[in-house]
């Protein structure tokens, strides 16, 4: 389990040029009044938007099925949007690695703080389950400055990337955790310990259930109510998001997982999916819609991709 941060002296050489340029942009527009910085991420997704044929038809596919109750307008308009946000969330992300705390701290309110008080006065781990908003590091940080937690992640397959994510996560949080180090993951949450995982992705067939999400059949991983059987952690649901009026954030913690787990993983896998739904209800288009949510799908039904 990484602890400590990753070196970039073998990320010098001439084919990383072009990222370390990237990210010196970031670095400058987050230097930017805050109007500015959200205007930037704008431009970054309407560009996006352009550029990206196979995330638009993404996008588009995934809000045609979970907001058919739109009509064709509306919905090229939230997926307008829904880049912008995705924009706006790559110019969030620099600001968790690279804003200083006090920046950020004075535009955060947080919500439910005390469930997680409360389980760890009764000895317990925290599952802190969240959701692929485009707010995810900035979200992230912003709840570590008052419950430092642990986080899953995924290896980036640029090794640069890699290495500035890691970087960047552990400038604020104590530990980070590959997703398929389960075994670590129980390990903290049996010390007592919180963890945060975002299970709203697809890992395929062979380690998913079916359950509902914007009344779709889903694939979703019952990762969830496995650790909680296997460790007796406190499930919270944890979701965080710009408000459009004043560009501050909202966290918010929940008990709306508590019933999980029920013995049951379809039933469980259900109220996860239910839960994260009503989350994203709030701001959908500050959800990433770009990723193949239901890529995964039943036997002997049609693909969506």
């Amino acid at each position: 389990m990484p602890t400590t941060k990753p070196s970039f002296a073998k990320f010098y050489s001439l084919k990383y040029w072009p990222i370390w340029f990237g990210l010196s942009i970031l670095r400058i527009i987050i230097a930017l009044p805050w109007a500015w910085r959200m205007a930037a991420g704008r431009a970054i997704g309407k560009l996006l938007y352009q550029l990206s044929s196979r995330r638009r038809s993404i996008a588009q596919t995934n809000i045609a099925l979970c907001f058919n109750d739109l009509d064709a307008s509306q919905q090229r308009h939230m997926v307008r949007e829904t880049f912008a946000d995705n924009g706006i969330g790559i110019i969030e992300t620099a600001m968790a690695w690279w804003s200083s705390h006090k920046d950020l701290t004075q535009r955060v309110s947080i919500k439910g703080g005390a469930l997680i008080d409360q389980a760890q006065a009764q000895g317990r781990g925290v599952l802190l389950v969240g959701a692929h908003y485009t707010s995810l590091d900035l979200g992230g940080i912003l709840l570590a400055q008052h419950y430092p937690y642990y986080a899953t992640y995924q290896r980036h397959g640029n090794a640069l990337m890699d290495c500035i994510i890691r970087r960047g996560r552990l400038n604020h949080l104590p530990g980070i955790i590959e997703r398929q180090d389960i075994r670590q993951v129980i390990r903290l949450l049996k010390q007592g310990k919180i963890v945060w995982l975002a299970p709203d992705q697809d890992v395929g067939p062979q380690r998913s259930v079916f359950a509902p999400f914007f009344g779709i059949d889903t694939a979703t991983t019952p990762i969830v109510s496995r650790l909680a059987s296997t460790t007796g952690a406190k499930v919270l649901q944890f979701s965080h998001h710009r408000t459009h009026q004043d560009q501050a954030y909202q966290l918010s913690i929940t008990d709306s997982l508590s019933s999980i787990p029920s013995g049951q993983l379809e039933l469980d896998a259900a109220v996860l999916n239910a839960a994260i739904e009503t989350k994203v209800r709030l701001q959908p288009t500050q959800y990433l819609w770009l990723h193949r949510r239901f890529k995964t799908r039943p036997k002997n039904s049609p693909k969506i991709y």
